[in-house]
């Protein structure tokens, strides 16, 4: 499997501005839904829908947390991944550099010294 770097940090850099917007919305939601909340008065059967309008809040406000949680360690996965192909490609290309060194100062066609090879 060939791994592009470009592309890891390209899928890291567009999934954390998914996170954001997703906080933002959130946020723009949030308060919306707690203004709305705040205008249904005080009667008895406002205030109970009101009251589960508030535990509904924090249910979702929690998912979304979770959620860019879930994201953020993925983003965070994308960076390793990039980071680890770049250094494969380093370690490669340094183990080819000193292979072809080796066989320009070892290779055929040179012939031996007096104590051999």
């Amino acid at each position: 499997m060939q791994v592009e770097p470009t592309r890891l940090v390209e899928l890291a850099a567009s999934s954390d501005a998914i996170l954001a917007t997703m906080r933002q919305d959130w946020a723009a939601a949030l308060d919306d839904l707690s203004a709305a909340c705040g205008t249904l008065g005080d009667a008895t059967g406002a205030l109970n829908v009101s009251a589960s309008y508030a535990d509904s809040l924090t249910d979702a406000g929690e998912v979304v947390t979770a959620l860019t949680a879930a994201l953020g360690v993925g983003v965070a996965g994308l960076v390793d991944a990039a980071q680890d192909a770049v250094r494969a490609d380093d370690t490669v290309a340094a183990e080819l550099d000193r292979t072809t060194r080796h066989l320009y100062d070892d290779g055929p066609g040179r012939t031996p010294g007096r104590w051999g090879r």
